[in-house]
């Protein structure tokens, strides 16, 4: 068995892993090195594949807004490793498309070229590639690598008509007060469109699901402030936020802990009684080993691992 899969099932070995790989993040941070093979999506697809899945995420993003499409000045951060979901939209009704990304992923310029090309043949958007540009370089697209979404809302004086984003917040410092400075630059009627990823994406696989929530909180801080990790702002939090900040919108549910299905964005009731049931036995199973705050959260919120976050500026 190879080395990393045992160091994640030793929660002591794992956190001392963390540590030392979070001093090495910050190191490169300090030397201005922004290259990450975080959010490399498409690495290793096929090109269907990679071609399914933009167009999947661009689908996500209407049926979550419950618009036809998301027309004006859009912001999508955390594109990744391709501009595929940016070229649906300038494709859909948007005018402009600013992709926000706080490293810089490490890109195949071949694929991605493919993959643009391939998507704007099947959509009828050639019109939209700029190939004398570079690889990535799409009409109405403005890259912003290195700029972190905590700042770029608030600095640039810039006005949105959409935010949106796909398991990044999660990976934001504070997602809570960057959320403040989207829904400031909203324009009226202009929303919010987030899908959050509340699991630990792997960093303690093999061990129980929400084994990251035992780890105190000054330590977990130590591991995870410059490597890009999951922050464990948790569905409570989104719920708070929502309902004090007089914007309309809705948070609903995609993913139970510890089950790998996947849901159309619904409210808890809504589930299956029983894989609600089994979600909330699994977060029972390692209740007496939570750190704080996680000790006092409900079994309800512990079971949520995935969730959709729409706000809607008013008009």
């Amino acid at each position: 068995m190879a080395l990393a899969p045992l160091i994640k099932r030793s929660l002591t070995l794992a956190c001392a892993y963390y540590l030392f790989d979070d001093w090495r993040a910050g190191r490169r941070i300090r030397a201005g090195r922004i290259e990450t093979e975080s959010g490399r999506r498409h690495a290793g697809l096929s090109l269907d594949a990679s071609i399914a899945y933009v167009e999947r995420v661009h689908r996500d993003y209407l049926a979550y807004s419950g618009l036809d499409r998301l027309c004006g000045t859009i912001a999508e951060i955390g594109p990744g490793d391709s501009f595929g979901v940016a070229l649906l939209l300038l494709g859909g009704g948007a005018t402009a498309v600013h992709a926000i990304d706080r490293f810089r992923p490490r890109r195949d310029a071949t694929a991605e070229r493919a993959l643009h090309a391939a998507l704007a043949e099947r959509h009828g958007l050639t019109q939209l590639l700029a190939p004398d540009a570079g690889a990535g370089a799409l009409r109405g697209l403005t890259y912003h690598p290195g700029t972190p979404a905590e700042t770029f809302f608030r600095d640039r004086g810039l006005r949105f008509d959409a935010v949106v984003s796909r398991a990044v917040l999660e990976h934001l410092y504070d997602p809570l007060t960057a959320l403040d400075d989207m829904l400031r630059a909203l324009l009226p009627g202009g929303c919010l469109i987030h899908r959050i990823d509340l699991r630990d994406h792997g960093m303690f696989a093999g061990l129980h699901p929400l084994t990251f929530l035992t780890v105190a909180p000054a330590l977990y801080r130590r591991m995870t402030r410059h490597s890009n990790r999951p922050n464990r702002v948790l569905l409570p939090a989104y719920a708070e936020w929502l309902a004090s900040r007089g914007a309309s919108g809705s948070l609903r549910i995609t993913r139970l802990v510890g089950q790998r299905e996947e849901y159309p964005a619904l409210p808890w009731d809504a589930l299956p009684k029983l894989r609600r049931e089994r979600a909330l036995l699994t977060v029972r199973h390692i209740r007496p080993r939570l750190a704080t705050p996680f000790d006092r959260m409900a079994d309800a919120d512990l079971a949520v691992s995935g969730c959709v976050l729409v706000a809607e500026q008013a008009r």
